[in-house]
């Protein structure tokens, strides 16, 4: 071989030894350049500036098998500059459950402001002569879903008798015709077309509608079997729930295996479908979603107005919606009565953020609708918070909002946007309400076990997500020099337990909070 050959094959060699050193060093770090379609990505910083904790948890994960068929997405961001301290995958859309509230509270502070509070009339038509209503009386819906909230406390009893009460104080003896429940604010197909239909009818996806009682949701008690694989007793349900109906394929199961029951059904319909075990023992109780808020807060009002001779048991109670069904006119020309108040929404923002209640957000979305787009559906309520984060700066390319809460599994956003959501977020004048209602590591909520006895305890605050094969956290910290950096932690199709993902999410917070 000639020494000029040679020399040839010497000059190769170090020019791609020196090429795949500055490649792998770059892939450790996952610090890829900038999107060129993405024209609100901003600078990033040198990988030698991530604490070498943090770059070690990083190429762990990213060769970890969990994650063989799954993805994961980081992105930290400086709130004061704007800049990306930290990427991994931050521009692809994943899945990030819950923690999608935080686009919809934030929005919502930003659009209905912290003081809104949502409004249920009290209403009647036709004439009031001699203490005689020659009408109808209505409960017009404003989407309040706090309405009797056994969540917050709430009496739904002692909050039907102040409305017996105002009606009294309105010179109000005798009611001739009906008690309708108005539900026109917001759209009659209560849930979001993307939900699917395992959650329906399950507690935690009760839809919002212009009427919510009782945070739409009752307990059914059942009787285990004796003997394994036999059916259950339906026992009853609490509240009473008008004519609901249960076909029951539960069976019974060992003792110790928890509640593994769901009840299926769609709104307005009383036939409800239960599926799943529970475990041998005593009296066991599972919550589902009430079928027709509206139509069980008629019949309860009814009953209230009777007790208080407002009515008899001749005078009827209705919903528009069953009125359009049998095609009976709506008389929108009403006297008002009296106006009940929700909490405020900077109140209820931190139930949702710190208690993920997907109905909470679900009604916050739609209220959104409401006021920017005249329209109270799921559509109209995420089109106008689309449209609200652009304004603000944030590219909206590859960003999904199919609902409120987080629960549909078409939702898409990325790690940079979700991220860059709480940056812009600490822009706002509302941003004290909204960084008070997130959960704090080693503290609060999902968050109460997580970071204890290091620097993110009391420090990292982050609304949680997941679901199946979907784990998330977004939200702030301070690093040692006391700077505020905003963040989005994301996992996919991880094929491990859910507590193993989140700790090794969990080790990985512990070491940003360095950065």
């Amino acid at each position: 071989m000639s020494q000029k050959l040679l020399l040839y094959i010497a000059a190769f060699m170090l020019i791609t030894l020196v090429t795949c050193s500055h490649s792998q060093q770059k892939q450790a770090a996952d610090m890829p350049s900038h999107l060129p379609d993405n024209n609100h990505a901003p600078k990033t910083t040198h990988p030698t500036a991530i604490p070498i904790a943090l770059k070690q948890l990083i190429d762990q994960l990213n060769r970890d098998a969990v994650l063989r068929h799954g993805s994961w997405a980081l992105s930290i961001q400086d709130v004061t500059s704007g800049k990306q301290l930290v990427q991994v995958n931050p521009y692809k859309t994943m899945t990030v459950a819950s923690s999608l509230k935080t686009v919809t509270t934030s929005a919502g502070l930003g659009i209905l402001g912290g003081n809104y509070k949502f409004a249920t009339q009290i209403q009647y038509d036709g004439a009031l002569s001699g203490g005689v209503v020659n009408g109808n009386v209505y409960i017009k819906g404003g989407g309040d879903p706090t309405l009797g909230s056994p969540l917050l406390g709430y009496s739904l009893d002692r909050t039907m008798n102040e409305w017996v009460a105002a009606m009294k104080k309105a010179g109000i003896r005798k009611v001739k015709g009906q008690l309708i429940i108005d539900e026109t604010l917001f759209e009659e197909n209560v849930t979001p077309s993307s939900w699917i239909w395992a959650d329906m009818g399950n507690y935690y996806a009760a839809p919002a509608g212009a009427i919510n009682v009782l945070d739409n949701t009752y307990k059914l008690y059942l009787q285990p079997a004796s003997r394994l694989n036999a059916a259950p007793k339906v026992l009853r349900t609490s509240p009473w729930v008008p004519r609901i109906q249960f076909v029951n394929h539960l069976k019974t199961a060992a003792v110790g295996t928890g509640d593994q029951a769901y009840i299926h059904g769609a709104p307005y319909d009383h036939v409800r479908y239960i599926n799943g075990t529970i475990p041998m023992g005593g009296t066991f109780s599972i919550k589902g979603a009430l079928p027709d808020p509206g139509f069980y807060l008629g019949v309860a009002f009814r009953k209230k107005l009777i007790q208080h001779g407002l009515m008899t048991n001749k005078n009827k109670a209705t919903t528009t919606r069953m009125m359009k069904l049998d095609k009976q006119r709506v008389n929108y020309r009403r006297t008002l009565v009296h106006t009940h108040h929700s909490t405020t929404l900077k109140s209820l923002v931190k139930w949702i953020n710190l208690y993920s209640i997907n109905l909470y957000a679900e009604a916050v979305l739609k209220a959104i609708g409401v006021k920017q787009q005249a329209e109270g559906s799921t559509a109209a309520g995420a089109k106008a918070i689309t449209q609200y984060w652009k304004t603000k700066g944030l590219s909206t390319s590859g960003l999904y909002i199919e609902d409120g809460s987080g629960l549909a599994q078409s939702n898409g956003i990325t790690a940079y946007q979700l991220a860059q959501v709480q940056r812009l977020t600490a822009q706002q004048s509302y941003f004290q309400a909204y960084y008070q209602s997130l959960p704090v590591a080693g503290v609060s909520g999902t968050m109460r076990s997580l970071g204890r006895g290091t620097r993110a305890q009391n420090n990292l605050r982050a609304k949680t997500g997941g679901m199946t094969r979907v784990i998330s956290f977004t939200g702030y910290f301070k690093n040692r020099a006391g700077q505020l950096r905003s963040f989005a932690l994301i996992a996919n199709q991880y094929t491990c337990k859910y507590s193993i993902i989140k700790a090794k999410l969990a080790r990985l917070m512990v070491a940003m909070v360095e950065v």
